[in-house]
């Protein structure tokens, strides 16, 4: 072993309600393999993604400029971050079925959801 810590995995967070993503930037940051960047503005998840060169995407799919749907879509055309996991954290998981399964989406969560199902799903997706 060098003696250098390992980089920590990039979880760029994708939410707009405050108190959601406040929780879940604290528990992923509580995890010490992760580090977590919280994105209130789906124009500005892209950016960032590439930005800090993120392991993970958790996205939701109810946010101003752009939403979940649309931000997906653009990680999915971008050559430097398409390979990149997304975990879909939604409410509106029902009536947004079909474009989930059009896309091939299948890795979400709905709200309200368990935090520590959460997490497991973050630490499968993305492993430390």
């Amino acid at each position: 072993m060098n003696g250098a810590p390992a980089r920590k995995k990039v979880v760029v967070v994708g939410e707009d309600d405050e108190p959601i993503a406040r929780l879940l930037r604290d528990a992923i940051n509580d995890e010490s393999a992760y580090q977590a960047v919280v994105v209130q503005d789906g124009a500005l998840v892209l950016e960032t993604v590439r930005q800090v060169k993120a392991d993970l995407l958790i996205l939701d799919v109810m946010m101003p400029g752009l939403n979940g749907l649309e931000v997906y879509d653009r990680v999915r055309a971008d050559p430097s971050v398409r390979d990149m996991p997304v975990l879909f954290v939604t409410a509106a998981a029902g009536h947004l079925g079909e474009e989930f399964r059009r896309r091939g989406i299948t890795t979400l969560v709905t709200k309200p959801f368990d935090l520590n199902d959460l997490l497991a799903r973050m630490r499968e997706l993305c492993p430390a």
